[in-house]
């Protein structure tokens, strides 16, 4: 189904570039970052332990902090995800393309957060950012086999959740059963 026309797309280009903008907003300047100037150094982590996406087990207000911040990590881009494919379907048709490029973008901005003391490096922020525009991705691929706009709507909205799910599964499959190897391999 051809869902979006050359003006739609024109909307959409726009909305990328907003989406982009906010992303780089609160990469570099959103919760506090400037406060990190006075520091001067460098902070990374270099060893994925574990993928910070757990569900609450107990509940505090500073657990629920951490949970949203980690949460916020996957879901602020799965729109990427998306809108890229949109925009740029005749460059990112296939998943090895668009994951390329989002891998190549985050990178680089994470390497920024390094260098300009706004942040830090962190491998587990690459790999739960990455499976939130791989939800994206394939939700979009998902959906736009749809013939109306209805179910496209309807399609990519349970595919966002269940993709959602599955990356939480997936998360605590790998800290229950990678971490406690890589942290006595490692000593940490």
């Amino acid at each position: 189904m051809q869902l979006i026309g050359q003006q739609k797309n024109k909307y959409l280009s726009i909305l990328l570039g907003v989406y982009i903008a906010m992303l780089v907003y609160f990469m570099f300047f959103g919760f506090g970052r400037p406060t990190f100037v006075g520091l001067q150094e460098y902070r990374y982590s270099l060893i994925p332990l574990r993928i910070p996406l757990w569900l609450p087990k107990q509940f505090s207000i500073d657990i629920i902090e951490i949970w949203v911040f980690a949460l916020g990590n996957l879901l602020a881009f799965i729109p990427f995800g998306i809108l890229v494919p949109i925009v740029f379907g005749q460059h990112f048709k296939t998943y090895f393309k668009f994951i390329t490029l989002f891998v190549s973008l985050i990178v680089c901005m994470e390497i920024v957060q390094l260098v300009t003391y706004l942040g830090s490096f962190d491998i587990e922020d690459i790999i739960i950012n990455t499976m939130g525009a791989t939800i994206g991705f394939c939700s979009y691929k998902i959906s736009e086999r749809m013939n109306t706009l209805k179910k496209y709507w309807l399609s990519m909205g349970l595919s966002i959740m269940g993709l959602t799910l599955l990356m939480f599964l997936i998360a605590e499959v790998f800290n229950t059963t990678i971490t406690p190897y890589l942290e006595k391999t490692f000593g940490l």
